[in-house]
Formats: structure tokens, C-alpha cells, sequence
């Protein structure tokens, strides 16, 4: 093993070596393989960045890419003489509103993506019931029975959310606001950002005060430029107590819904900050009265891309069991998946035009490195007669065009990493991109193997001539 390491190590050696005293002329040559491997490599990242940008900006509506979306309607088909007789008041109340539930949710969500929602605020998935009410005894079973299932399948990353319309006072006069009530982890599951303050924390559920994340309009509505500290706010419905504001949403980019910024062009466009908030539903819940209707609860949970189909399965056939069949209504996110697919196409069409370029590129590699064996005869002569095998010097002229390619890739690479920092994302991809993402290190391996098999190619035929040449022959020329 040893003996391996060392030659193959030695063979890397000399073949530097031998770049450098030919780097001219091997420059030369490899100006197109780093040329082609910078341009596949910056193409291939750059597609990778648009679809993790793209993904971020849906999982702020939808949730993380493999989250299931549970909403129940109690109609008692199928169950038993106790269970009817317990859930008669679900199958009344629930059921009718279960039947405009989805309707009035699916109008909602579509408020929100396109005008006020769509600030992250009540929009997506999680404003599933914003438009209907229940009980507060169906509401309250409904999400018993969703904290009983993914207590049972020990589920680890999951929130609950309903909507509902809270009037608040502003100095302006009392107006009802889309309040989108959340567990703890909504923000989580949500990728949701604050650009003042801080989204919610466990010591936030003991509070008597029930904290609020408000959008950058809802801020605006108070007459408050900056959030320095955490503001207080009277709510007069369905409750009448005092929230706290302990966190800001960054501010919607409007030019995505044409905004301009003209009065003028802009007339008849919601050109303006979505006034929207999020609650914590422990501390608001505690408020409401023992009799309040309000939504019932959505219940979303993130069981990753191979299993959001296996957790809606046991969902629907769990609660489906405890409210009768046809109750529980399910939908995952993976529909996201067909752009991964395309970009993965994108990748491998990407990845193909550029080795094709290569080799047109690493064509004069093989001409110089042909040159370079008629030229060293007489050397690769002696090698042979002191004991160096045709192994040895098979690899040690094809490491020579190895390692130029590998050389020329690095280089390339780094002309992509620098192109990457450079590129206006947002301005690109015509989407907010706060942050640059980092280097997406599969296009770089992409382009590191590719300079490698290019260069392993290369220096086949001029390895293969070198090990055909006969040691009396060389020592002659």
C-alpha cells in the first residue's frame, strides 16, 4: 500500500514539475478548459441558488418543502352510537362550517398570496379556517385530537394556526386586522424573519400579555417609525385586553405586484405595507372567553419530501376515526418538486455542453503533450533501462495533463465564485434575495471531476505513445 501512495504521489510530483518548465505553452492551452469549467461551473450555481431563493420565499406561505397541511370539518359518518352522541354538537356546528370552510379558506389564502397575506402575514397555508367559525367545544377537540396524533407518531417539527379578524385601536380609530394565531414553532416551520425585535421565544407563553409579530404596515398604522422596545396595543374583539409587539416582519418588496412607486401608474394597486399580525395562541387563548367561537385549527407538520405521504395517510385515517370519514382534509407541498427535478435536468444538460467544451478545449492539450513525449524520448528512454515500468510511466504522463486541468478547473472555479458574489440575485431572479446565499459546493465538485475526467482523457493517447517506445530505440534518438 505503501509502495502505491509513493508512486502515485511521485508520479503527481513529477508531473508538476514538468508543468513548470513548460507552463507557457501549457497555459496556453488550458485558457479554454478553465474557460469552459468557470462558465459550467457559474451556470450550474446559479441555477441551484435561484431554486433554494425561490423555495425560501414559498416556504415563508407554504412551510418547508415537505410539510403537510391538516385541517379538520367533523361530519360523524361512520361512528358508533358513544361517539355520534359525543360529537353531535361537532357534526353540527362543524359540519356545515366545514363545508364553507374549505372555500372560505381556499379565498382567503388567495387574498394572501396576492394582497395583504402576502406579506407573510395570514397568507398560505396556515389561513386554512380564517373564514369560518366553530364552537369552542368543537375547536377545542379538534385540536386535543392533533396534539393526542403527533404526540402518538412522536412528531418533531410541527405548529398549529388559525385566522381570525382582531379589531385593534390605532390613532387613527379602531380597525379589525387579519390576526393570524400561532404555536410556538410556526416561525420555525415558516422560515419566518424579523427585521425589529424578534419572532417568538418560550417565555413569551407564561406572559399575561399576549406578544404579537406585526408586518411593517401594521407598525406604520401606529405612527411608530422604529421598534426600540416593546409596544403595547389595545384589542377590542373578540377579546378586549392589551397585546405586546415584541417583533417586526421584514418589509414586502411591492415591485413584485407592479408597484412603481408613482401615484399615477400605481392607481388601483394595494401599493402600500399589508397590515397583518401573528399571535401566540397560549397567552391570546387564555384571554377568549370559555364560549368564544373561533376558527378550528390547522395543523401543519413537516415530515420531510419521503414522508409527507405516509403522515397524511395515518392523519387522515387517526382523526378520520375520531370525527367520522370524509372529516379530515390533507395536503402536502411537494407539488415544489418539479422545480427540483427541472434543475436537476438544468444541472445535467449544464454539466454535458461543458465536458463537450472541454475537450474541444483540451484538444491542444493533447497536440502539446504529444510534443512533449517525441521531445523526451531520450529521457522516457533511460527511465526504462534504470527499471521504471510502462505503468510508471503511463501514469506519469497522463498525470502530467491531470494535473494542468485540475489546475485550470480551480482556477475556473474561483472565476465563478467571484462571478456569483458579484451578480445583482434580486435584480436576476426578480424575487428578494436578503442574504447571499453561499457557493453551492455540488457545482463545484461538478466542475473539479468534470477538469479531472478531461484531463485523465487527454493524456491517454500521449501515455499509451510514450509506453509503446522501446528503451534501445530512445537511448538511440
Amino acid at each position: 500500500m505503501n509502495g502505491i501512495l509513493t508512486g502515485f504521489f511521485g508520479a503527481i510530483v513529477e508531473a508538476w514539475a514538468q508543468l513548470r518548465i513548460g507552463k507557457l505553452r501549457v497555459l496556453l492551452s488550458l485558457v479554454g478548459v478553465a474557460a469552459a469549467v468557470a462558465a459550467m461551473t457559474f451556470v450550474i450555481a446559479l441555477g441551484q441558488v435561484s431554486v433554494d431563493a425561490i423555495n425560501k420565499v414559498s416556504e415563508k406561505y407554504t412551510g418547508r418543502q415537505g410539510t403537510v397541511t391538516i385541517n379538520v370539518s367533523p361530519t360523524g359518518k361512520g361512528l358508533d352510537q358513544a361517539l355520534q352522541a359525543d360529537d353531535a354538537p361537532e357534526a353540527s356546528t362543524g359540519g356545515d362550517s366545514g363545508g364553507s370552510s374549505s372555500s372560505d379558506s381556499g379565498s382567503s389564502d388567495a387574498g394572501g398570496a396576492g394582497g395583504s397575506g402576502g406579506s407573510g402575514g395570514a397568507g398560505g397555508a396556515g389561513a386554512a379556517g380564517g373564514g369560518s367559525t366553530t364552537s369552542a367545544a368543537t375547536a377545542a377537540k379538534i385540536s386535543g385530537a392533533m396534539n393526542s396524533f403527533v404526540e402518538r407518531y412522536e412528531v418533531k417539527s410541527w405548529a398549529t394556526t388559525y385566522t381570525s379578524n382582531v379589531r385593534f385601536s390605532f390613532p387613527d380609530g379602531a380597525r379589525s386586522v387579519p390576526t393570524q394565531t400561532v404555536s410556538l414553532s410556526y416561525g420555525l416551520l415558516h422560515h419566518k424573519t424579523v427585521s425589529q425585535g424578534r419572532w417568538f421565544t418560550a417565555q413569551d407563553e407564561d406572559d399575561l400579555s399576549p406578544s404579537m409579530v406585526v408586518t411593517q404596515g401594521f407598525l406604520d398604522a401606529m405612527g411608530i417609525q422604529q421598534l426600540t422596545e416593546p409596544v403595547t396595543v389595545t384589542s377590542f374583539s373578540p377579546v378586549q385586553t392589551s397585546f405586546t409587539i415584541v417583533g417586526v416582519l421584514e418589509a414586502e418588496d411591492l415591485s413584485l405586484i407592479g408597484c412603481s412607486g408613482d401615484p399615477e401608474r400605481d392607481a388601483g394597486l394595494p401599493c402600500t405595507q399589508p397590515v397583518t399580525a401573528f399571535a401566540l395562541n397560549t397567552p391570546y387563548e387564555h384571554w377568549l372567553p370559555k364560549d368564544a367561537s373561533r376558527p378550528a385549527p390547522t395543523l401543519e407538520i413537516w415530515a420531510g419530501q419521503d414522508g409527507a405521504k405516509e403522515i397524511a395517510g395515518l392523519a387522515k385515517k387517526d382523526l378520520d376515526a375520531r370525527f367520522g370519514q370524509g372529516s379530515t382534509q390533507t395536503e402536502d407541498n411537494l407539488q415544489g418538486g418539479g422545480m427540483v427535478s427541472s434543475a436537476n435536468t438544468f444541472t445535467q444538460v449544464v454539466t454535458a455542453a461543458g465536458v463537450f467544451v472541454m475537450l474541444l478545449g483540451a484538444l491542444s492539450l493533447v497536440n502539446i503533450s504529444l510534443v512533449t513525449v517525441r521531445q523526451r524520448i531520450h529521457e522516457i528512454g533511460v527511465r526504462r533501462s534504470f527499471g521504471a515500468t510502462s505503468r510508471r510511466i503511463f501514469f506519469s504522463i497522463m498525470l502530467e495533463s491531470v494535473v494542468a486541468t485540475v489546475v485550470a478547473g480551480v482556477v475556473g472555479i474561483g472565476i465563478a465564485i467571484v462571478g456569483m458574489r458579484v451578480m445583482p440575485l434580486s435584480a436576476f431572479l426578480g424575487i428578494p434575495v436578503t442574504t447571499t446565499p453561499p457557493f453551492p459546493m455540488m457545482a463545484a465538485v461538478i466542475g473539479l471531476v468534470a477538469a479531472t475526467a478531461v484531463g485523465a482523457l487527454a493524456g491517454i493517447i500521449p501515455a499509451i505513445v510514450a509506453t509503446r517506445i522501446r528503451p534501445i530505440d530512445a537511448i538511440r534518438y
